[in-house]
């Protein structure tokens, strides 16, 4: 670990974790906030977006552009996510590293007071509130990227999957919310959310870099004290074991099938079992050398690609493939034999140690630049303690053959759905 970092905790509810590292020519600092999904989630998602663009003192893209140029081109961006059960909000800054600012400038901080400029001090009409054709832009914007995940038919898929898989769970509620909540926001219910964000979210502060750390937290902690906060708990459900799978195929006008394949792994918590999962995971069908990559995909031609993926903060697994439509039926099966291999040990210590090895690596090489330790930290948002990438990598190097084992019998299947090339109403 090339890195040290601290966490400290500013105001109610905020988590700020500075990370020191000196190797770089840049730093970074990310403004996290974190809610429970739900019927806000549409007005949460533009939020970001809105209030990176402009604030009350620089109102428009010319004066925050002029601004970010003087900051020797410092970059702003903004992002919405889903981890677990929870919406993730994030405005993140990159800049040089104050060691080569002119006169002892203090890059950082004067970044940091722009991140904190656009979350309290938005730009707001003479009646404090959201200028109506600023919303009405950033619907359009967002709605453009709601639509440009439905014409990914891979990304529409596993979205389609994933709400059929949690209909009776708040994880099937997108990160973006739905097209109709977007289009009918208002900028009264835009500026309810802010609010709403800015008193009750679970916020955690990234900062990255050879920078004064004390200067950055003095800054949000005094923005943070003129809020009332009373940070909401956010909870994600877990379920163990699967009951009946359900089976839906729908029909599109496609060209290739999209097979998805939902399963339960197993676990109450995202800390449970998490490494043996994550080593079975990658053995199945999350590398080159796993049995749906060179099996289903390379040795059986089944699928044009197949792999699966653990998300440790819900408990699941997910299997995507893409298939030609009479192969359906072939894939699924050479699909759940391989997890059935897996169940009984018929795997070499080589493919074992393969994983453990690639697993190790990637979690060792989270570090590599201030943006990829900023991903690693901020994703921790959830969790009550936050942890470098080599403590999972050590845990990685420890996982034993009986612990895979043991990981991939308790995972169960819950869920198959197909996008397959037809017409007409889906199968269930």
């Amino acid at each position: 670990m090339n890195y040290s970092f601290s966490v400290s905790e500013p105001a109610a509810g905020v988590r700020m974790c500075k990370i020191k590292a000196s190797q770089f020519k840049t730093a970074c600092i990310s403004v996290n906030l974190a809610l429970p999904l739900g019927e806000d989630a549409s007005a949460n998602a533009l939020l970001p977006y809105l209030l990176h663009r402009c604030t009350g003192k620089y109102p428009d893209m010319r004066a925050m552009n002029m601004r970010l140029g003087s900051l020797y081109g410092a970059d702003i961006s903004a992002s919405v996510g889903k981890i677990g059960e929870a919406q993730v909000l994030q405005m993140y800054a990159s800049f040089i590293d104050d060691r080569f600012a002119l006169d002892s400038e203090s890059v950082a901080k004067s970044c940091a007071d722009m991140l904190a400029d656009m979350l309290f001090e938005p730009k707001l009409d003479e009646n404090g509130r959201f200028f109506p054709e600023d919303i009405e832009r950033e619907k359009r914007m967002l709605s453009e990227l709601y639509q440009s995940e439905l014409n990914d038919k891979k990304v529409y898929a596993l979205r389609r999957c994933t709400e059929i898989m949690f209909a009776s769970e708040v994880y099937s509620v997108g990160k973006y919310g739905t097209l109709a909540d977007i289009q009918a926001l208002t900028p009264e219910k835009v500026y309810s959310a802010w609010r709403r964000v800015l008193e009750t979210a679970r916020v955690q502060i990234d900062v990255i870099g050879n920078v004064d750390f004390d200067s950055v937290e003095k800054l949000f902690s005094q923005r943070f004290s003129c809020i009332n906060r009373a940070p909401v708990e956010i909870k994600t459900q877990f379920i163990k074991t699967a009951g009946e799978p359900k089976r839906v195929r729908e029909p599109m006008d496609i060209k290739q099938g999209k097979l998805v394949i939902g399963m339960r792994a197993g676990t109450a918590s995202a800390q449970e079992s998490y490494p043996a999962l994550r080593v079975m995971c990658d053995l199945y069908g999350g590398s080159p050398h796993s049995k749906l990559f060179s099996v289903v995909r390379e040795k059986m031609s089944l699928c044009y690609y197949c792999s699966a993926r653990l998300t440790r903060q819900k408990g699941i697994i997910m299997i995507q493939s893409g298939v030609e439509c009479e192969n359906e039926e072939k894939a699924e099966k050479a699909i759940l034999e391989q997890l059935e291999l897996v169940r009984r040990g018929e795997f070499s210590d080589d493919d074992l140690k393969a994983s453990v090895d690639a697993l190790s690596d990637a979690f060792r090489g989270a570090s590599d630049s201030p943006d990829a330790i900023d991903a690693w930290f901020s994703t921790q948002i959830l969790d009550s303690q936050l942890r470098s990438g080599d403590d999972f990598a050590d845990e990685m190097e420890s996982v034993t053959r009986e612990q895979v084992v043991e990981a991939a019998n308790g995972v169960t299947l819950d869920t198959v759905y197909m996008l397959y090339s037809g017409e007409g109403e889906a199968e269930k």
